[in-house]
């Protein structure tokens, strides 16, 4: 019987991954630590060894490297976050993300800037 090669995390997904940890100025072993994982596990995913992680690990990795903005990590695994799947489950979610797909980087600024407004609002609530 062929003993069945572990699948790899998207290289996108890798890359990212090494850069936040190049640039958070904490070792590998401090990382895994903080991230709650072992550092053979981490050291696995960035040689390719292991796909991507629980959606949980990912989240903390994002906190531990501070990368911003967040959901990241996600996108680079071909995954969507918690709060991306929100969105998408309401029924103008999906049509919002369509009517944004043409925009410029500078109408998209626009967009970001109105709707962060008015999450702000909510979250004062």
């Amino acid at each position: 019987m062929a003993e069945q090669q572990p699948t790899s995390a998207p290289q996108e997904f890798i890359r990212l991954l090494e850069h936040g940890i190049r640039h958070s100025g904490l070792t590998k072993a401090e990382v895994a630590f903080k991230a709650e994982i072992s550092p053979a596990y981490l050291s696995r995913l960035l040689n390719g060894e292991r796909g991507v992680p629980a959606d949980s690990i990912i989240v903390r990795l994002e906190a531990v490297l501070n990368i911003e903005p967040r959901g990241q990590l996600f996108d680079a695994a071909g995954r969507h976050d918690a709060v991306v799947g929100k969105v998408l489950q309401k029924e103008q979610g999906r049509v919002l993300m369509r009517n944004l797909a043409p925009l410029t980087d500078e109408d998209l600024g626009t967009v970001l800037s109105v709707a962060a407004a008015l999450a702000k609002k909510y979250q004062t609530l």
